[in-house]
């Protein structure tokens, strides 16, 4: 199922003269759902009656929604859905921003129509069909963006009172792909960050086998962009048993954690977002990201400059998007860190090639 409304400019503006400001609303909810067709369908109905765009999904172990539109329509959203004992105890995280200035972005991002569909499983954390999913029952503890800041603050510290008396050594793990790390991680003094470089998040089970020793023995400290993906990898990483109980996520992502310390903090760079406004930084403004081809920092994704074998997001900056296809030679550029792809399935000389969405390459 996959029901689609286009926006109707000035209508359904939610009330309040002009609907006031933009912005954009990010939840997920992991429950049984009783009668998942029937909440896709009141879902489109209701958020066409709101002119929200954005991506809804529904299965029957919950609800992942991006949406945008209007603040005043947004807020009443959520109040509806609030008042559904579904969604007792969500974190909905509304922001304002600006409206899409580029449709182009906005189109692709799914940004101009309303698309909710009716999915199997929220996240797909694993394409094997032969490994089980995980009991999101088992997911790792939550710990608010202070509670985060503080372990990070006091590397060392417990954080499990039946822990041994020898305090576990903390790693931070980012569970997100390598085109959204590229522009933004956490960094912490003294605290080894693991950052997978996956392509996909279904590519994480594997690095999470593969690095196991890494993590066993540890107190693992999860996150992600507003946490959905660590509610499921948490959960995996537990289901290895003995060694791998102590186990804890951010809950609402990077997003709560830039709005409860909008310096930064511990946070360097910008967190990729699944919207138009592509990326959202802190008032450091410090760009993490390089060109992928001259080095030089540059963390825009806008141009919107894709590998045309995988797909995946890339950088190059403006002064080296001066052809609609380039091809590279990896093992002969040193200074490239092959991994930022992350492709296996290539050969060890690879004809990469790139394709560009920005004006003047069509």
């Amino acid at each position: 199922m996959d029901a689609r409304a286009q926006p109707r400019g000035q209508e359904g503006k939610g009330g309040g003269g002009d609907g006031g400001r933009y912005g954009v609303l990010l939840y997920y909810k992991y429950a049984e759902v009783p009668d998942a067709p029937a909440l896709a369908a009141f879902y489109a109905s209701h958020c066409r009656a709101l002119a929200l765009v954005g991506r809804v999904r529904v299965g029957p172990d919950g609800v992942n929604a991006t949406l945008g539109g209007r603040m005043a329509a947004l807020e009443k959203h959520v109040a509806e859905m609030s008042s559904n004992n579904l969604f007792e105890g969500t974190d909905f995280k509304l922001a304002s921003c600006e409206g899409p200035v580029d449709e182009r972005v906005a189109r692709e991002c799914g940004f101009t129509s309303l698309s909710v569909r009716l999915v199997k499983e929220l996240v797909t954390l694993c394409s094997n069909p032969s490994l089980a999913t995980p009991q999101i029952t088992c997911a790792g503890r939550h710990l608010s963006a202070s509670e985060f800041h503080s372990v990070l603050q006091n590397v060392g510290t417990a954080l499990d009172s039946e822990a041994p008396a020898e305090k576990n050594e903390v790693v931070v793990l980012d569970a997100r792909n390598v085109y959204e790390t590229r522009i933004g991680k956490f960094h912490v003094p003294n605290v080894v960050t693991l950052d997978p470089e996956i392509r996909q998040y279904s590519d994480l089970p594997l690095w999470i086998d593969e690095h196991a020793e890494k993590l066993r023995g540890k107190s693992i400290l999860m996150y992600c962009t507003g946490g959905i993906r660590c509610e499921m990898a948490s959960a995996y990483i537990r289901s290895k048993g003995e060694g791998f109980e102590n186990v804890f996520q951010l809950y609402g992502g990077i997003q709560r954690y830039l709005e409860q310390f909008p310096d930064g903090g511990y946070f360097e760079g910008k967190n990729f977002v699944f919207d138009h406004r592509i990326s959202v930084g802190s008032l450091k403004e410090n760009i993490l990201g390089t060109c992928l081809l001259c080095g030089s920092s540059f963390d825009d994704y806008s141009s919107r400059c894709r590998c045309r074998h995988c797909r995946m997001l890339v950088l190059v900056c403006s002064t080296c998007q001066v052809d609609k296809i380039l091809y590279l030679i990896l093992p002969s550029l040193q200074h490239l860190n092959t991994s930022y792809l992350n492709m296996r399935f290539h050969d060890s000389i690879c004809p990469l090639s790139f394709s560009f969405s920005s004006p003047g390459f069509h």
